[in-house]
């Protein structure tokens, strides 16, 4: 907990600042960086309260604060004044004369917390019980303001490295689960080929039914190819949509009839009742039906023969929200895939989802439940 600076003399408070600015350098998360502000910028101004926030497109989000817990309710006595910086530190003369993004009204003194462009990325304020103007705490704040807005900005890379990092892992990971039966297969097959050969007792039929394996497995690990070049450009964000006016529930129809295997194929049976009035969203109809037939295909899998897949649609809001409910063989729950091992499919339609402003989540309870949201019409209109 760092000391309060209660008389603001001139080396008390460089002192101070020179502590707080290290404090705050040595902040890596948001959280972390806001938390230390507030707490400096109460120190350093002998404030019973402080806040700083974030700032994103012009507007305030997470706010922290602190308050000095061990102040009585009684005024604190008016801070003393010093003599003028200029004989302390000539650098701080022209400081004290420059521009600054500091306001003061009722007793609250607020400074920007400005980023690398200059641009606000946080913002940080004081409450004192006085209202004494003070240059060298208006400086001290200012030049701490300056450095937890580069603090923040070097919070959000090293945020934005994280996520990267971590969406590669997933993407390793739903790789090296989707590759691994049919690289399986492929090898049993060729294995049993092999040995057949080297005994010199193979069969036609049983030579065709290996390869035909073997082409199977091929086309399957084709198809994953194809679709970890759709997961790198997702991550890259070189995909288009074109959101336009879609039917939710057309949309669904026509997922529901690519997604029904003609006989005598096996799967799991895949159902949806249209209930209320048509909900319109906007979307790109093409890769929402992408999205459909990615979450569809991962329920399949997971269901297995005898399952049942019942989609769903919704007008929640502002948003339209789709569902997709899978059971297993006599209504059996099916348990939800553990994190990252979801595979490519449903990395994919997480992605697409996400590229047009919706999300997606998983979830199991009496059934595997994966639903996502779009925009409503009115959302955007």
């Amino acid at each position: 907990m760092p000391s309060t600076v209660t008389s603001l003399d001139a080396g008390a408070v460089l002192a101070r600042l020179v502590a707080a600015c290290e404090r705050v350098r040595s902040a890596t998360r948001f959280d972390d960086v806001l938390d230390v502000v507030a707490e400096e910028a109460r120190a350093l101004g002998g404030a019973r309260h402080a806040w700083a926030a974030r700032v994103e497109l012009a507007a305030i989000s997470t706010v922290r604060s602190t308050t000095d817990e061990s102040a009585s309710g009684a005024p604190r006595p008016a801070p003393s004044r010093t003599a003028a910086p200029e004989a302390a530190s000539p650098p701080l003369a022209a400081l004290l004369g420059a521009a600054r993004p500091l306001a003061r009204a009722n007793g609250i003194l607020a400074v920007a917390m400005p980023g690398s462009s200059g641009t606000p990325v946080g913002l940080l304020a004081i409450s004192r019980t006085d209202d004494v103007h003070d240059d060298m705490l208006d400086l001290a704040l200012t030049q701490l303001a300056i450095v937890a807005g580069l603090a923040l900005e070097g919070a959000q890379l090293r945020a934005r490295v994280e996520g990267v990092t971590k969406a590669r892992e997933a993407l390793l990971a739903s790789v090296s689960h989707d590759l691994r039966n049919p690289l399986n297969t492929f090898a049993m097959s060729a294995g049993l080929l092999r040995d057949d050969l080297e005994r010199d007792d193979i069969v036609a039929s049983r030579g065709i039914s290996l390869i035909s394996r073997m082409e199977r497995a091929t086309s399957r690990m084709q198809g994953l190819i194809e679709d970890l070049v759709e997961a790198s450009r997702i991550d890259a964000r070189e995909i288009e949509v074109t959101p336009r006016e879609v039917n939710a529930i057309q949309l669904v129809k026509d997922a529901v009839q690519a997604a029904t295997p003609a006989p005598p194929a096996k799967s799991a049976a895949v159902t949806f009742e249209a209930t209320g009035e048509d909900a319109l969203v906007l979307a790109d109809r093409s890769r929402t039906l992408q999205v459909l037939a990615k979450v569809i295909a991962f329920q399949a899998k997971a269901t297995g023969e005898g399952g049942a897949i019942r989609l769903g649609v919704a007008h929640e809001g502002d948003a339209v929200v789709f569902t997709a409910r899978a059971f297993g063989p006599g209504g059996m729950p099916i348990p939800p895939p553990p994190e990252g091992r979801g595979g490519l499919a449903l990395l994919i339609a997480k992605g697409l989802v996400e590229a047009q402003r919706g999300t997606l989540s998983v979830e199991a309870g009496d059934a595997l439940v994966i639903a996502f949201t779009l925009p409503a019409k009115q959302a955007l209109g």
